[in-house]
């Protein structure tokens, strides 16, 4: 046969990844694995947060419940993922760097799975660097980012989550009605996005609801939108009730307890402070310049797209502002910066320019960055100072714990009065001078239960944890006269309570002093009707059960 002549050239089929894929996944890469290096960086500040991660995943991951086995105002994902650590790091504190790590990596391409291939790769990649350095750096939200802390990490994980909801939210707000119509793929990615955040932190899980709210009113295909977020959310919430083993009265009861307990402490007034209406304001003006373009042809935005990109816009900063009341948190609104960049291609798409409008696209550039870089410096900051200042493990003694497992934990010179016995030597001393009293008085495979905010005796130990307590014993934040654990729940099957006592004649230590006093105002006459003083020392009681 001859070969025939004028014949089209064969086309090769497209890459199934692109360059901005593999970017995107190289840069997550890096960022978590920097994560995983740190492990646990120099303790700075919230020191002893740090046991409120360790010795509850710790719970999880020798098969305690949450709200079944321990009364807990977060949901079973903010354990499930460090007791993954845990398993992954030989139950060391490293685990924390671990979970970080993977929890990071998986959330950050998950958001890069919902913007890619609608928007610009540029505007995917930033979006995937900037949800993976909100997750892995190792600082409290608002606060000093050298000021090293794994503490509140949950608020990091939930701003994270909800800008899945978010994204998916403006993407299919901002667009021509009936251009593209709501696959259900995307409703599922949305809705297993927000069953997620309501068993992370409840709070989280109620915002998001005025976005999904927002999406199905806008959406062309609200059939398959319902069927997708329904889907969704129905699988991961079906899961996560299994795990808890259906047990809806005591989760029921735990968030009561919260919510009274938020109820006592919710600062209203600091949505509101001039720093936080601040940083507001470039994101409503990039709305106004979405919002206030001509068309190709002259013409002015049509009313409808108006009206949904300032819904969505003001929808973004007020719930914004809301999670900054209820977290204790001073500054820093994320969800800014995941908005920022779809209002910027909501300003500067084809149908909204007129023609080459440079002046406009720096505009919009300037303010979406304004929204994006300061968080994303702060983090990546972060992150990098913690990694050159990794714990070397020559650290001074006095710094280490009298604990093979907490060895490597070095807790910094406190950077507040306010820490003086929840961080550096001073708080060294006090859980070496309880591990020594449980060590003397209890046999080893006995655990203990603490009067305190957060037990880190059992998971220093490698002891049981018994059943009950508190996953955070916070007065009048976690639980309140009006609403807390009852007594069995509290005690449990618990032999041993050691109860911390804090300086209380010292300015320095009130506010964990005043947490000790709120469980002994609550549970104290049921402590010494239980229970008898066993031993004591400067630091701790030791209760044994009569």
């Amino acid at each position: 046969m001859t070969a025939q002549t004028g014949a089209a050239p064969a086309q090769s089929s497209p890459p199934l990844l692109s360059t901005g894929d593999w970017l995107a996944a190289a840069a997550v890469a890096l960022i978590c694995g920097v994560a995983a290096y740190i492990g646990v960086p120099v303790l700075r500040q919230f020191e002893h947060e740090v046991f409120s991660i360790l010795s509850n995943a710790y719970r999880v991951y020798h098969g305690q419940v949450p709200h079944r086995d321990f009364a807990s105002a977060l949901g079973p994902v903010c354990l499930l993922i460090p007791a993954a650590g845990l398993a992954l790091s030989g139950l060391r504190p490293e685990a924390l760097g671990y979970s970080n790590a993977l929890f990071g990596g998986a959330i950050a391409l998950w958001t890069y799975a919902t913007v890619r291939g609608r928007l610009a790769a540029a505007g995917a990649l930033a979006l995937a660097v900037y949800a993976a350095l909100l997750i892995t750096a190792p600082y409290s939200l608002g606060y000093n980012p050298v000021a090293f802390t794994y503490g509140m990490f949950y608020n990091r994980y939930g701003y994270a989550l909800l800008a899945i909801v978010v994204l998916e939210c403006g993407l299919g707000t901002l667009r021509t009605p009936g251009g593209n119509p709501a696959a259900a793929w995307r409703g599922a990615s949305a809705g297993a996005a927000w069953a997620l955040l309501a068993f992370l932190k409840i709070s989280y899980g109620i915002v998001a609801a005025p976005f999904i709210v927002l999406w199905i009113l806008c959406a062309a295909g609200r059939k398959r939108l319902l069927l997708g977020l329904c889907g969704g959310f129905g699988v991961v919430a079906a899961a996560l009730l299994g795990y808890l083993r259906f047990d809806l009265a005591d989760m029921l009861n735990d968030l009561a307890c919260a919510a009274s307990g938020r109820g006592m402490s919710w600062r209203p007034a600091s949505m509101f402070t001039p720093l936080a209406v601040i940083e507001g304001v470039p994101l409503l003006l990039l709305a106004a310049l979405a919002s206030g373009g001509a068309g190709a042809a002259g013409s002015v935005e049509p009313a409808w797209r108006r009206a949904r990109i300032w819904a969505f816009a003001l929808l973004t900063v007020g719930v914004s502002w809301f999670v900054l009341s209820t977290n204790h948190q001073a500054m820093s609104l994320p969800l800014d910066g995941f908005a920022a960049v779809l209002l910027a291609d909501a300003a500067l798409r084809r149908e909204t320019l007129g023609g080459d409008d440079r002046a406009r696209w720096l505009l919009a550039m300037f303010l979406a960055a304004i929204c994006v870089l300061p968080l994303a410096l702060m983090n990546g900051v972060s992150l990098a100072a913690a990694a050159w200042n990794r714990p070397s493990g020559l650290a001074a003694p006095a710094g280490r714990l009298d604990s093979a497992r907490g060895a490597s934990l070095v807790f910094a010179p406190p950077m507040a009065k306010l820490t003086t016995e929840t961080g550096g030597t001073a708080y060294v001393e006090a859980l070496n001078d309880g591990l020594s009293l449980i060590r003397a008085n209890t046999a080893a495979g006995e655990g203990v239960l603490t009067i305190d905010e957060f037990n880190p005796f059992n998971y220093l130990l490698d002891r049981p944890t018994p059943r009950g307590g508190m996953a955070a014993a916070t007065y009048n934040y976690m639980f309140s006269d009006a609403r807390h654990p009852s007594a069995d729940r509290f005690f449990g099957d618990a032999r041993w309570v050691i109860e911390r006592k804090y300086s209380r004649t010292a300015e320095d230590f009130s506010i964990e002093d005043y947490w000790v006093q709120g469980l002994l105002k609550v549970f104290g006459p049921e402590l010494e009707r239980r229970f008898r003083p066993a031993a004591e020392t400067a630091h701790w009681v030791l209760w044994r059960r009569k």
